[in-house]
């Protein structure tokens, strides 16, 4: 057996167009060699791998030059946070801009064509890429997501902290711009992301602690805030609740997966000790105390919900 042709060094665990290839020299049967996916017409993907949907969107960006990727390819983009349903998608989301009247779409295996009218802060082109800008990403997904998806996609968008934390973090846009992007629109589902608009907050920093928010207000817990920094005079370090409520001194600490570290465990411990020094209360949260129900007065509700208003209720006992 023959052995396979190497391709030129720039299209190795990458996707790209035939015409490109036979530009460097690359022959037709070597294009149909086995090792080679296609994941749409004139385009190869040469990794081992199953063809990632953004590397197949930027391969059709060569192919078609007034398309935008779009919808929930553009939030992969944006690296935004979506439901499995979504993000497991190999379907890439294309839109091609509406003008005079003309009917364009791309016909394709594996894209789905939207058309709309664009408007050029619709658009964000950053060297090769030419996506939706996350406020119309925001909008094009309200049809897909159910609110409380949309809610955990606007927080991603709008989440900031100041520059005094370990990580800090830019905001990619501003409640004010997605409610202005989203008031005179009649895009489908627009009603669910203007709903969603009045539960978005600034400073969650998981999908996680969106959820576990949104299940304490409508559980009937008074709603906590975000982006609170407590301060232990004479410690350098200082405590970032996830969520706190101020005036019954507590802090809510959502630990994911990365909190079984040995490392984050010390860390978590010290964390605990400087709450306590500050004269506040932690209480803990897991995954598991968010995806378990409990009976509770307003019916079946995450674990999550009972364990913080037992530590409100302690808190508020102290305070007597």
């Amino acid at each position: 057996m023959r052995p396979v042709r190497p391709l030129p060094s720039t299209l190795r665990d990458a996707c790209f167009t035939v015409h490109h290839a036979l530009d460097l020299g690359v022959t037709p049967a070597r294009l149909r060699g086995r090792d080679l996916a296609s994941p749409s017409r004139s385009l190869r993907w040469a990794s081992p791998t199953a063809p990632d949907p953004l590397a197949v969107a930027r391969g059709l960006l060569l192919l078609h030059g007034d398309a935008v990727v779009s919808h929930q390819t553009a939030a992969l983009w944006w690296q935004l946070p979506l439901p499995e349903r979504l993000r497991a998608d190999p379907m890439v989301h294309l839109t091609l801009p509406a003008r005079d009247g003309s009917v364009t779409h791309v016909r394709r295996r594996g894209v789905v064509s939207h058309r709309a009218a664009l408007p050029e802060d619709d658009i964000w082109p950053l060297g090769r890429w030419i996506v939706t800008s996350v406020e119309r990403t925001y909008l094009d997904l309200a049809s897909a997501l159910r609110e409380d998806e949309l809610v955990e996609l606007g927080d991603a968008i709008v989440c900031a902290h100041d520059d005094d934390r370990p990580s800090s973090r830019g905001t990619f846009s501003t409640p004010a711009r997605l409610v202005e992007r989203c008031e005179s629109s009649h895009a489908r589902g627009v009603r669910r992301a203007r709903a969603a608009l009045d539960l978005i907050r600034v400073g969650s920093d998981s999908v996680q602690e969106t959820r576990l928010r949104l299940a304490l207000v409508r559980a009937g817990l008074p709603e906590p805030e975000l982006n609170v920094v407590l301060a232990v005079p004479g410690r350098p370090r200082r405590v970032f609740p996830d969520l706190a409520y101020r005036r019954r001194r507590l802090s809510v600490q959502y630990d994911g997966a990365h909190h079984a570290d040995p490392r984050q465990h010390q860390l978590d411990i010290e964390r605990a000790d400087l709450t306590a020094a500050a004269g506040w209360a932690e209480v803990r949260i897991s995954a598991d105390d968010l995806r378990v129900l409990v009976p509770h007065r307003t019916g079946l509700v995450p674990r999550a919900v009972v364990k913080v208003e037992e530590a409100l209720r302690a808190q508020a006992a102290l305070a007597r």
